[in-house]
């Protein structure tokens, strides 16, 4: 019996032994058919296309996986969709929408005031007439520009990348043509700047609209771009500050050197973006860093007095380019998903380095002077020692 009784005890053991080590181990994946494959990667197309707001080209592919893959349970789920799409309830990232709408209606209200100015200013400025007219021809152009690109833009491909720089290219255009038109030894009249800028701007608007439909550009690295032509003609105006002191005295010179150092940074950032894949949040913290880091250097010149012109813009420079060093450095983890401060300061230093952090401002009771008040304070240093 109590041989038995040791038998019993060792059968239901190994029996409990098994079932635990089949629970432990995961089950295996079912293995897809060829035509579920097929169906799965037109799945995900068609939702890339419909979150980029594509909704054409993800009507078509919804509709295509359920005429080819109808047994499949993605034609199912493509069913779905496109009942939620008749109903206007795409899944879209509509910030790429809300930018171009933006974008357009702006452009829209310059072409307006621009076209009005190219027919009504004479060699002077503006009459009181001629200003009354160009306000309603922008409120004209601005209408012109948003109600299209309102009921228009439903059905188009448009990222936050795409909108973000076709608006980009339109403004450059803006730029180059209000630049040239001061390049000449007698400068252009009114009407020929108002041209002029107006055909660059909608040039650039054209262009960056017919590229940007065959060439997918991400949302980090349009705001690159952006980012690259600015800061770019201001380091090549500095540059030629530095170099001369009279190098603003002839518009034949700085204007076209400073328009070309902008359009390199533009083209280099084009070349390069794709490698330091950056997403918008991240060149947005690294211009702040520049926009403060030109705020510190403007502050050293208030309170040192420089009264030298190439030490001021020497000074400028470095602080603003410094400023864009700390800015990429202190980001460097931003894109990881795991880098991000605990938000105890503005910058925290830890096990990993130097991180940014989102301090939350606090009002605390302050005393001055004997008098009771209250003060806003921001840590800006936190560390672990």
């Amino acid at each position: 019996m109590k041989y038995a009784s040791l038998t019993l005890f060792c059968v239901v053991s190994l029996f409990a032994s098994t079932v635990s080590a089949e629970e432990l181990t995961p089950a295996a994946c079912p293995e897809e058919s060829l035509a579920d494959k097929k169906a799965r990667n037109l799945y995900e197309e068609a939702l890339t296309s419909e979150v980029t707001g594509d909704l054409g080209g993800a009507r078509r592919m919804f509709q295509t996986l359920m005429e080819s893959y109808p047994k499949t349970r993605f034609s199912c789920w493509a069913d779905e969709h496109l009942g939620d799409l008749k109903l206007g309830k795409a899944r879209i990232n509509k910030e790429g929408r809300a930018q171009f709408i933006i974008g357009t209606t702006t452009f829209g209200a310059w072409a307006g005031f621009a076209f009005t100015g190219m027919l009504v200013t004479g060699d002077d400025e503006f009459s009181e007439n001629e200003a009354k007219a160009a306000i309603w021809a922008s409120i004209g152009g601005a209408a012109a520009g948003l109600l299209p690109s309102v009921f228009l833009s439903a059905d188009l491909p448009m990222s936050t990348g795409r909108a973000t720089l076709i608006n980009f290219a339109w403004t450059w255009g803006l730029w180059h043509g209000m630049a040239f038109s001061l390049m000449p030894e007698d400068d252009l009249s009114p009407p020929g700047i108002f041209g002029l800028s107006l055909a660059m701007s909608a040039a650039g608007f054209a262009g960056a609209y017919t590229l940007t439909h065959y060439v997918d550009v991400a949302d980090g690295d349009a705001a690159l771009i952006s980012a690259a032509g600015l800061w770019s003609s201001w380091f090549t105006l500095a540059t030629g500050l530095l170099i001369s002191e009279e190098f603003l005295d002839d518009e034949s010179v700085w204007i076209p050197i400073t328009l070309t150092g902008g359009d390199i940074g533009v083209g280099m950032a084009a070349l390069m973006s794709g490698r330091f894949n950056m997403s918008a949040g991240r060149v947005g913290l690294i211009n702040l860093g520049g926009l403060l880091g030109g705020l510190v250097g403007a502050g050293v010149l208030a309170t040192a007095e420089v009264d030298e012109m190439r030490a001021a813009v020497g000074i400028m420079m470095a602080s603003t380019l410094a400023g864009l060093a700390a800015g990429a450095i202190f980001t460097r983890d931003y894109d990881n998903g795991h880098g991000a401060g605990s938000g105890v300061a503005l910058l925290e230093f830890g096990v990993d380095g130097w991180k940014v952090g989102a301090p939350i401002p606090q009002i605390l009771p302050a005393s001055v002077d004997g008098k009771q008040g209250f003060a806003v304070q921001v840590p800006l240093l936190a560390g672990i020692l």
